[in-house]
């Protein structure tokens, strides 16, 4: 195999890692927010009210899809 090939591929390889690492990195986030968005539906008034937030807030918040930040 030519140097030229081996170093094609070799950046080929690497641009592949990346992009998966990448989409890994994106599904853990839109899991967290799905987790945090089913958590904070979770809370009583007088929670909310203890971390600042309203019912308002709330709803508009889990209302989101997980794509959405």
């Amino acid at each position: 195999m030519s140097m030229a090939l081996r170093s094609t591929h070799s950046v080929g390889h690497d641009s592949l890692a990346t992009t998966f690492s990448h989409l890994l990195d994106t599904l853990a986030e839109w899991h967290q927010r799905a987790v945090s968005r089913r958590e904070l539906a979770q809370l009583d008034d007088r929670m909310l009210h203890d971390i600042g937030v309203t019912s308002a807030d709330v709803e508009r918040e889990i209302g989101k899809p997980f794509w959405r930040s």
